[in-house]
């Protein structure tokens, strides 16, 4: 064996085995709480990844492994090692023969087969292969949620009976079932052999064994060394001595196979495969997915006529959820009740312990404190409001309904020199525009990925903007919400036909695997939102705070009015907005929501046409710093100063007009 592998064999691993896209590597991301260095696997190219086990799981599996508690202090640890996606253990590449060393050389004491639920027959050829292996296993039937939306559904208890081994259903991509695997891997079993190989196989399969003269090997690797696997054969000779080698190699000169031109390994596969698919009749059910009335309305949803009046009827829906309930008031009542009313007094009765009045001042402030201006907006306004939005937009991914909604505007993204799969980036941007940018990977063209960059960067309110533009629109006259969002579809169609004509060629065809409608899983959609509303306010919370004090900073040294006095002409002139406006532009260019949350706190000093103005300034201007350095890393430095220094002139014009026409006419927004 060589030097890498015997460092290895210290350890007691959990090996993860399966297909490509089984969602194994997101598995195993989830289940481990360290990284360890990579293992390399010798003559390959491949290296194994490795972890520790989630603290607490990593020792109840060693004991039950090894009889013994050390810890990685005694030199002992258990490990979970990633191996390549594999179809079966017969090597028929490098991913293969990876996977089958790591079986055989790591001495795994328990194994995880990660299953694709849509191809289930497949995976459990795998499982089969294992289960010959005598090794306790954890079958984890992943990708449920794709899996349901193809109506496909999987009888976990009969599966479970049939393999006699834990079977785990999961959805990797947001966590279900995740903890009900890590829960398993501290029992494994061995499971029960479901294949059954022909007669002369098996005897084969006695003659190998026997050869080796072993209790230590199994079926397994006799299989292995049947199929005349180099690799399996090296391993005899590191592990059971020369002598075995030899012995083995005569015993493979009798053939095993009844049929000429069969290989012993093709016989094998057969024989897993139809055991699989016996076993996968028997567990798997298509369904008829949401019944009739929902097939109907999938059908109508992307529908020339039928799809726009659903659509409007959608978005109306999402706007009440959204702007009436969760920003008017769960948003007011938290920031009434719990800031206003409890915390911030509580904070500002903490502070007034400290010493010096500048500290004070930068911490609770109430114009530009960290606390009042980051803390509990954040808290307070933002997250509120930006979960029910990410519970409304996970309703209709979950549904099947957007993907419907791809196919009605088609029509509408060719005009601007995308297809139908635009939606899908352009659609991340209300999320968030930085991951939007990545995803714009996906189109075919460079003209496309362009053109789609171009038009997030130019107008695309991402989660928390819009969700903190629905604050602020709320109390307004609904034609203030009609004028900026109609302002921000209208000038993205009219740059998007711009940047089609300017840029040469035509949008690719449009292929798209349409789910079925479904009644969306809240349970899947709740946790799916509190997963991507924690995350957002990871990240978000620590630059809400740096704009609070980046602004507290620039005001103490008077840069605050240095700039109002710089911008005047443009900022009173041509917008005419009040001085605060500046405060608010330069916290959006740090992050937008928070130039937006500024917007909220300081709106007394705006009447509701200098809000709209703003609003739709903030939504033209950069996004924020993290969407220009991935701009400029997608598109190269050239394109991204271009596409910003545009944006921004263009921003500052579309104020200008708007405040012109809406004094003009008189329109006042009340």
């Amino acid at each position: 064996m060589t030097e890498t592998t015997n460092a290895a064999r210290h350890s007691v691993s959990v090996l993860l085995v399966g297909p490509l896209q089984s969602g194994k590597t997101t598995i195993f991301a989830r289940l481990c709480g360290e990284r360890f260095p990579d293992i390399a696997m010798p003559a390959t190219s491949i290296a194994l990844a490795r972890g520790a086990l989630a603290r607490g799981l990593g020792r109840t599996l060693l004991r039950r492994l090894t009889g013994r508690d050390r810890g990685r202090a005694g030199g002992e640890a258990v490990e979970l090692v990633d191996t390549p996606g594999a179809a079966t253990l017969f090597p028929e590449g490098e991913d293969e023969a990876v996977a089958r060393s790591a079986l055989l050389d790591l001495e795994p004491g328990a194994v995880i087969v990660v299953a694709n639920a849509r191809d289930l027959k497949r995976s459990l050829a795998l499982f089969a292969h294992v289960a010959e292996f005598g090794i306790p296993a954890v079958l984890a039937v992943n990708m449920e949620d794709k899996a349901w939306r193809h109506r496909v559904a999987i009888d976990a208890g009969l599966l479970e009976n049939a393999v006699d081994a834990a079977v785990v259903i999961t959805s990797a991509s947001d966590g279900a079932g995740v903890g009900a695997l890590a829960t398993e891997i501290e029992r494994p079993r061995v499971p029960r052999r479901i294949a059954v190989f022909p007669k002369q196989i098996e005897r084969g399969i006695e003659r190998v064994l026997a050869a080796i003269g072993d209790p230590g090997a199994t079926r397994g690797l006799a299989t292995l060394l049947l199929a005349r696997d180099e690799g399996a054969m090296r391993h005899v000779g590191r592990v059971f001595g020369e002598a075995a080698r030899e012995r083995v190699a005569a015993a493979l000169e009798v053939s095993v196979v009844e049929r000429p031109g069969l290989s012993p390994d093709v016989v094998m596969t057969e024989a897993l495969h139809a055991a699989a698919g016996r076993l996968a009749a028997q567990v798997v059910s298509h369904t008829e997915g949401g019944g009739r009335a929902l097939d109907a309305f999938g059908r109508a949803a992307h529908h020339p006529v039928l799809g726009l009046l659903i659509a409007a009827a959608v978005v109306g829906a999402a706007y009440l959820w959204v702007g009436e309930l969760g920003a008017t008031r769960v948003a007011d009542w938290m920031r009434a009740h719990v800031f206003e009313g409890w915390l911030n007094p509580a904070v500002e009765r903490l502070a007034a312990h400290i010493p010096s009045e500048l500290v004070r001042d930068a911490l609770v402030d109430p114009e530009l404190g960290l606390f009042p201006t980051g803390v509990a907006l954040a808290f307070g306004l933002v997250m509120p409001v930006l979960a029910f939005f990410y519970f409304a937009f996970n309703l209709l991914v979950d549904s099947g309904y957007l993907a419907r909604l791809s196919i009605l505007f088609d029509r509408v993204f060719r005009i601007v020199g995308l297809n139908g799969k635009g939606i899908l980036p352009l659609t991340m941007g209300f999320s968030c525009v930085t991951a939007a940018l990545i995803t714009t990977r996906m189109l075919d063209t460079k003209r496309e990925r362009i053109i789609a960059s171009f038009l997030l960067m130019l107008g695309t309110p991402c989660a928390p903007l819009l969700a903190m533009m629905l604050v602020i629109l709320a109390p307004m006259s609904p034609t203030a919400a009609v004028t900026v969002f109609g302002v921000i579809v209208t000038q993205t169609l009219l740059a998007g036909v711009a940047a089609s004509r300017l840029l040469k060629g035509h949008a690719a065809d449009f292929i798209m695997e349409i789910p079925p409608m479904r009644a969306p899983r809240l349970a899947s959609v709740a946790l799916r939102t509190l997963r991507q509303t924690y995350h957002f306010m990871k990240e978000a919370l620590p630059l809400f705070l740096l704009a609070s004090l980046v602004v507290f900073v620039v005001d103490r040294v008077g840069g605050l009015e240095a700039l109002e006095r710089s911008a005047h002409p443009v900022v009173n002139g041509l917008l005419g907005l009040p001085d605060d406006a500046v405060r608010v532009f330069v916290k959006t260019l740090i992050r937008r929501e928070s130039g937006a949350a500024e917007l909220e706190l300081t709106r007394g000093g705006f009447d509701n046409v200098q809000l709209v103005v703003t609003l739709l300034v903030m939504s033209f201007l950069m996004p924020c710093v993290n969407s220009a350095i991935v701009l400029v890393k997608e598109r190269g430095l050239p394109a991204a100063l271009a596409m910003i220094g545009l944006v921004s002139v263009y921003a500052i014009a579309v104020g200008a007009v708007l405040n012109a026409l809406c004094r003009a006419l008189g329109v006042t927004f009340g």
